[in-house]
């Protein structure tokens, strides 16, 4: 299994392929339509400097991943979806879609980024939490059970807490037993029904994605030629 990895330094990009993989961390988001940078659009900023994508709001997305992973964290690589898959093959997209709840949860730390929990301690007000978009994106559910380790960071990516100290809260917003979430029973010991009901009031973009987005959760695998092509998450 290979995996395409972001210089957390550098930014310059670099394909890695099992053992040789380096500890790197992830990033879990929902997409904002025309603003996410592609792989090729990364690749051109670092040829010029004022390319028009620098300016994208997903091009801080992927600078504040890479900063907060090697400031705090001291990781040399990250992964962000939406620049770290070549969508323009069929192939390389079908391999991404079956290994990302693998490679969520070999990820050192996972970053959920809530663009829309805005500045204050999740511990005074926690209804927020619970009303933001990343709980209700298909993709984000295989996001927030594969990591062992999550950090949840509000819109101006200010750390809020992580899966571990809000393991309560977040059970009850999903209704995802604790014991899944943090990771003390595995997810072929849940009936079908029961992992189904998680996903239940999730939504993706793409009527196949809400397939796609629940093969890690139950261990399964497809040949897909479409799919995270318009949103990842």
């Amino acid at each position: 299994m290979s995996i395409r990895l972001i210089n957390t330094t550098s930014l310059q990009m670099k394909t890695f392929v099992g053992r040789s993989t380096p500890p790197y961390a992830i990033l879990s988001h929902t997409w904002v339509e025309d603003e996410e940078v592609s792989l090729l659009e990364l690749q051109a900023i670092a040829d010029d400097p004022n390319h028009p994508a620098r300016h994208k709001s997903g091009y801080n997305k992927i600078l504040k991943t890479c900063q907060i992973a090697v400031q705090h964290h001291c990781l040399g690589w990250a992964w962000v979806d939406t620049c770290c898959i070549d969508k323009s093959s069929s192939a390389e997209l079908s391999e991404a879609i079956n290994s990302m709840f693998k490679w969520y949860k070999k990820a050192a730390v996972c970053f959920a980024y809530l663009d829309d929990l805005l500045e204050g301690p999740v511990g005074t007000d926690r209804t927020a939490l619970g009303n933001c978009r990343w709980f209700t994106r298909g993709w984000c559910l295989q996001e927030l059970i594969a990591p062992s380790k999550i950090e949840f960071h509000n819109s101006r990516w200010q750390c809020v807490g992580t899966k571990r100290m809000l393991l309560s809260h977040i059970a009850a917003i999903t209704k995802i037993d604790e014991n899944a979430l943090a990771h003390r029973k595995h997810l072929q010991n849940y009936a079908v029904g029961r992992k189904m009901s998680w996903a239940a009031r999730r939504t993706t973009t793409r009527t196949e994605d809400a397939a796609y987005c629940l093969l890690g959760i139950f261990g399964a695998t497809c040949r897909c030629s479409t799919g995270k092509a318009a949103e990842l998450s």
